[in-house]
């Protein structure tokens, strides 16, 4: 009898557990047992420790009225499979350690997130003052340059300035080449090609067609930009006449030069521009410089100027004696200065007046410069 009302009770258990019951069949199944007559061995088994200490069965849930939903259990009643209890992380992970940028999270030693940031300022309205403190003829040939220069700019917008250009070249000269064609071919190179840019001033445009941003030192941002400039505007030019020489006696002569005149001047150019916060800006540029190449005048002196000169020293007279028979813009006084000698540098300039050049020489130059934005 024990046997039997064991195995009543634990099928009774599955079944109130068990979805695959519906709720009338699991209230039958729960439904106490009658108790039965036995016998005396039965009764001396009730009495056993065992038969007095079995749970009571659970009560029996209410039957469904049909046309009715089945009743649900109890919040109390004991379930069968219960999930494990959640266990709470050591230490929580913060608010900007849960953000995700672009997948990966944030504030985690193991992942690196590189983000490229808004640029937190415009150029446009501001001043640029950009100093090159030297830059150097690339192309040179028969001519070699080297100079200063300066540039203001006022940009309009963020992608578009004005600006105005002036240098001055503190070095100018003809190339050892030329001076070797003179010195052992009795040859120089024409003015088309040797005309010596002093200094320009250039005004005009730049436009930023290209700009982005990188980083460097891990955190810190520079802006870049593709800057295209260009120009008109004016150059003073000189003429190598004779080069730095020494003679047989060992005594040195200098080189002798003749003005040339202003001249029209055209600027193109291009390069790199890095800006570093809001003030500083550094600069990488090839500018060309075009001029023209014509001489009609050196030191302000005609080709009928210099003939009646060259008729005086010709003669043995001094230049000064023509005086007052050439133009009024004819400096005679700047020939032959420094010790040079007068009739060969008269010589010289005529011969380059003579047959003049309607040619265009292009002064290509890398410029190196430090910009202050204000």
């Amino acid at each position: 009898m024990r046997t039997l009302l064991s195995a009543a009770l634990l099928f009774a258990g599955i079944a109130h557990a068990s979805p695959l019951f519906p709720a009338p069949a699991r209230a039958l199944l729960n439904a106490p047992l009658a108790q039965t007559p036995s016998s005396d061995e039965d009764d001396d088994e009730d009495d056993s420790p065992a038969a007095t200490s079995a749970p009571a069965p659970a009560p029996a849930a209410p039957a469904a009225t049909p046309g009715t939903a089945p009743a649900a259990p109890a919040a109390d009643a004991p379930s069968a499979v219960s999930a494990p209890a959640p266990v709470a992380p050591a230490t929580a992970p913060s608010v900007d350690q849960q953000k995700l940028v672009f997948g990966a999270p944030l504030y985690n030693p193991n992942v690196g997130v590189h983000t490229v940031e808004k640029k937190q300022f415009s150029d446009k309205g501001s001043h640029e003052l950009v100093l090159y403190p030297a830059w150097v003829q690339v192309n040179g040939k028969f001519t070699n340059h080297a100079g200063s220069g300066i540039t203001y700019l006022y940009h309009l917008q963020e992608n578009f300035a004005l600006q105005l250009s002036p240098i001055y070249n503190w070095y100018n000269a003809e190339s050892g080449l030329n001076a070797e064609l003179i010195d052992k071919a009795r040859v120089e190179a024409q003015a088309a090609t040797s005309l010596l840019l002093n200094w320009g001033a250039t005004a005009g445009v730049e436009v930023t067609p290209l700009y982005g941003k990188f980083a460097f030192y891990e955190g810190s941002l520079a802006h870049f930009s593709l800057v295209i400039s260009g120009g008109a505007g004016v150059g003073g030019t000189r003429h190598q006449l004779k080069p730095a020489s020494v003679d047989a006696a060992g005594v040195e002569s200098a080189a002798t030069f003749g003005d040339t005149g202003a001249k029209f001047v055209g600027q193109v150019g291009g390069g790199l521009r890095v800006q570093l916060g809001t003030r500083f800006t550094l600069r990488l540029e090839v500018r060309d410089l075009v001029y023209s190449a014509q001489v009609t005048a050196v030191n302000g002196c005609s080709v009928a100027d210099l003939t009646t000169i060259k008729a005086q020293t010709d003669a043995g007279r001094p230049a000064t004696a023509a005086e007052g028979k050439v133009g009024g813009g004819c400096r005679i006084s700047e020939f032959g200065k420094d010790g040079a000698d007068v009739r060969a540098d008269v010589n010289l300039a005529r011969n380059l007046v003579t047959t003049p050049s309607s040619d265009v020489l292009n002064n290509v130059g890398f410029y190196a410069g430090l910009g202050f934005i204000f």
